[in-house]
């Protein structure tokens, strides 16, 4: 085992905001889908209020974001070498979450 590896120290402001955000956005999309009502904010526009598919397909994309933000908290406990590996599932889950983001926006056009 090679004993000059140091595991990464993620800081606990970091830590803490990802769980925080990401608990937060997970219970404002499972409202959203629960009343049938996920409402995107735009930034130049009044946003989206996606309904059926669209909400869940869009609910998808909260859930990847989730993962995404909290595999950085558990990379920071876990003091094994394999922050490739954490990076490799982050960036699936980051692209999964932008097709579905994408996808949830053509269903809600095309309704």
């Amino acid at each position: 085992m090679n004993t000059s590896y140091t595991p990464n120290h993620i800081p606990a402001k970091e830590r803490i905001s990802n769980t925080l955000f990401s608990l937060a956005l997970l219970a404002y999309g499972s409202y959203g889908v629960w009343v049938n009502d996920l409402y995107v904010p735009g930034k130049r526009s009044k946003g989206i209020h996606l309904h059926d598919t669209p909400a869940w397909v869009m609910y998808g994309a909260i859930v990847c974001s989730c993962l995404v933000m909290l595999s950085v908290v558990v990379d920071h406990y876990d003091k094994r070498n394999n922050e490739t590996n954490y990076k490799r599932f982050a960036d699936t889950f980051r692209m999964l979450g932008w097709g579905f983001f994408g996808l949830s926006l053509v269903l809600a056009i095309i309704r």
